[in-house]
């Protein structure tokens, strides 16, 4: 399989390499309906929520989670050759990094319609890079996905693996 990105992490840590990805998944999904509640409740005028309020609370730690995850997914992707998983990775490290910036700075200049043209920017800022770490996440998931399939073929052909 000359040409193949494999990395040298084996099958078995593939395999729980891509149940995290998984579980990363999900986190993005619970981080996408919290983030659209709150940003639905906020910006309509109904009410706003402070920082302390349990929905933001969970957002938070949803977001959390989901940089730990795409940060293990990157460590793994740099310690085990997997150079397109790693980039990837890195690319949704960053992205989730500025996109908690952008949330911070909807949050802290009041988030709703009348705050101003800075809970605008961080409002666009937060929503396209979780989008595009979301992407990114998901070219680094089906490049393991991909290592996985050349390393089961490999092994019921009978080739060596590096």
């Amino acid at each position: 399989m000359k040409g193949e990105e494999i990395g040298t992490l084996g099958l078995a840590g593939l395999r729980l390499t891509l149940r995290l990805c998984y579980a990363n998944f999900l986190v993005y999904l619970f981080l996408y309906i919290t983030g659209m509640y709150i940003n639905i409740f906020v910006t309509s005028g109904i009410n706003t929520i402070g920082i302390g309020d349990a929905t933001n609370i969970l957002h938070m730690i949803l977001s959390i989670l989901n940089f730990a995850f795409t940060f293990v997914v990157m460590v793994v992707g740099f310690l085990y050759g997997m150079k397109k998983v790693a980039l990837f990775s890195l690319g949704a490290v960053v992205s989730l990094v500025i996109a908690t910036a952008g949330g911070m700075l909807f949050l802290t200049t009041g988030g709703g319609r009348q705050s101003g043209s800075l809970t605008l920017v961080g409002g666009w800022v937060m929503s396209i890079l979780f989008m595009l770490a979301l992407f990114l996440s998901y070219y680094s998931t089906l490049k393991i996905m991909r290592a996985i399939r050349i390393s089961e073929l490999a092994k019921s052909t009978g080739q060596i693996m590096p």
